[in-house]
């Protein structure tokens, strides 16, 4: 996936949000898209998915003037990932 494309699914999640979706309506739920079998496709898919949730959860705590913490709590799973994940 590129970067501009990473950019886009989280712009659509973020939209989606907006449009009052929820955050079981992600598109990458739906059982035509889930891959089978594969790692490449499954890691594909799993990226995909987290981007349009990335989009949708931001979106969602700036609503509710919790951006600063969702941010926080992202970094802060971040840096308690061993190196190399």
């Amino acid at each position: 996936m590129t970067i501009e494309e990473l950019i886009d699914l989280q712009e659509a999640g973020a939209r989606a949000r907006v449009l009052g979706l929820n955050a079981y309506e992600n598109p990458y739920l739906a059982p035509d898209r889930r891959p089978a079998g594969d790692t490449a496709a499954l890691e594909d898919w799993l990226a995909r998915h987290d981007a349009w949730k990335f989009g949708w959860e931001a979106e969602d705590a700036s609503r509710d003037g919790r951006i600063s913490v969702h941010f926080k709590a992202l970094l802060a799973t971040a840096m308690a990932q061993p190196s190399g994940t």
